[in-house]
């Protein structure tokens, strides 16, 4: 008898964070299942959990698979020509020289991003386009993050950068704000958006009604932002993942 692949175990990563209050199931960008629950809750129960959405899991697994040929189909595939970073209006040729150097170096220069060394290698030219999307980000967004702070009296402690698979930012409760480097890829009323509503977690560090309030205060159109939020990881190119 041939076994049913729709009755097989569902693969699932667990993450246990210490702020959430449900247990949450998500599907990244690249179609793996996220099941993520507060610190006290039984694991045991989390399986179940996992088969009682096996419908809802499937769907979800289809439309990112979906976003994914979209993705593949607005950016190609492979390395690109070009970097389009709409948060700060810009867009730069990728030139790759090959040298006999070992590894990729990604420098920017004049409105052309050169990438140089071992160029010949995919995964070290990719590795090179991140850390330089990070380093621009920094750049970037941190200024946008002390300029917003100042302007609207929001008082952080410091201001980090990285590429996060998932989330676009985060605030800790000592006032760090974390956000991701794929921010360069959105428009800059959406990088506000998000850097705003890290910002309003420094008073508020849940989603209750008061945070919402006070983000509504500093964004009165932040539930139009929210939702264009959802619908813009086809802006993000595949090497940046």
């Amino acid at each position: 008898m041939t076994p049913d692949p729709t009755s097989a175990p569902i693969a699932y990563t667990l993450r246990v964070s210490p702020r959430a209050k449900h247990v949450r199931i998500t599907v990244t960008r690249a179609a793996e299942v996220v099941v993520t629950i507060p610190k006290r809750f039984a694991q045991r129960r989390v399986p179940a959990i996992v088969e009682a959405r096996r419908a809802w899991i499937a769907r979800a697994l289809t439309r990112a698979a979906a976003r994914a040929e979209a993705i593949r189909a607005e950016h190609g595939d492979g390395l690109p020509a070009t970097v389009t970073l709409r948060a700060t209006g810009e867009s730069l040729a990728v030139a790759y020289r090959a040298s006999a150097a070992e590894g990729v170096i990604a420098r920017e220069s004049r409105g052309m991003l050169a990438l140089s060394g071992a160029t010949h290698d995919g995964a070290a030219c990719t590795a090179a386009l991140r850390r330089w999307l990070v380093r621009r980000a920094h750049a970037h967004l941190g200024q946008v993050v002390s300029e917003l702070a100042a302007a609207r009296g929001f008082t952080i402690s410091r201001v980090r950068v990285g590429l996060q698979r998932s989330r676009w930012g985060s605030c800790s409760p000592r006032g760090t704000v974390s956000l991701n480097a794929k921010l360069l890829f959105l428009p800059p009323e959406l990088v506000r958006y998000v850097i705003l509503h890290e910002l309003c977690h420094t008073q508020a560090m849940d989603h209750s009604a008061r945070f919402w309030a006070i983000l509504a205060e500093h964004d009165p159109a932040f539930e139009r932002h929210r939702r264009a939020l959802r619908d813009v990881e086809r802006l993000v190119p595949p090497w940046a993942s």
